[in-house]
């Protein structure tokens, strides 16, 4: 009997232990969530991560991070992109390697990534107190009203990466929300259309 009892506070424990290491929910956001803008107006996004604590409330550090965010190229005109402090400084080679933009309105994606060679220590002071802003995105929109959205794609495992490579980016709940951006006529066009309008209901008027 004391055997099973045995037995049972093992299963007991290897359960509770197994339940304190599980993942725990890592989000990835855009902000703003959505914004109208004019033709020539500049938008500025700004992508965030939260959710790196565990089930003890102790942060766990960000080494790396691999995003592709897509965005409608018809509509936006990417400027440039400027990566936060979460994981170094972005101009010192000694402590991060980055990846830069590419041709993103060529592809219609913004490459996203940076891989940090700090401490875990000294990311931990860097990185602070959830949310960490892991880069701004600056676009500039097109004479071409109507809806777009920008997203992220190809996520995986190596999205967000902990110490030692560890994988986080499969452990995003909930998935990342789209941007949905709305690129409206400018005010001058719409007025000349209504009158343009008006005229013309005048002009039948007066025939009949």
């Amino acid at each position: 009997m004391r055997l099973i009892r045995f037995q049972l506070l093992l299963l007991f424990l290897a359960l509770a232990l197994g339940g304190a290491v599980q993942a725990f929910p890592i989000t990835l956001s855009l902000a703003p969530s959505s914004v109208a803008l004019l033709p020539g107006e500049s938008l500025t996004i700004e992508v965030y991560v939260a959710g790196l604590e565990d089930d003890e409330e102790s942060q766990v550090a960000l080494e790396s991070f691999d995003l592709d965010l897509e965005f409608d190229k018809t509509r936006l005109s990417f400027d440039s992109l400027t990566f936060g402090i979460t994981l170094g400084d972005p101009d010192d080679n000694s402590e991060t390697f980055l990846t830069g933009p590419g041709t993103p309105n060529t592809t219609g994606i913004v490459a996203i990534g940076e891989f940090s060679l700090l401490l875990e220590s000294d990311l931990l002071m860097l990185q602070g107190i959830p949310p960490l802003l892991l880069a701004t995105i600056e676009f500039t929109a097109l004479n071409n009203p109507g809806p777009a959205e920008l997203e992220f794609i190809n996520l995986g495992s190596s999205s967000l990466g902990g110490i030692a490579g560890a994988p986080l980016g499969n452990e995003l709940d909930p998935p990342p929300s789209a941007l949905n951006v709305t690129i409206v006529p400018e005010p001058g066009a719409a007025a000349l259309l209504l009158t343009g309008g008006a005229l013309l209901a005048r002009r039948r008027g007066a025939r009949v």
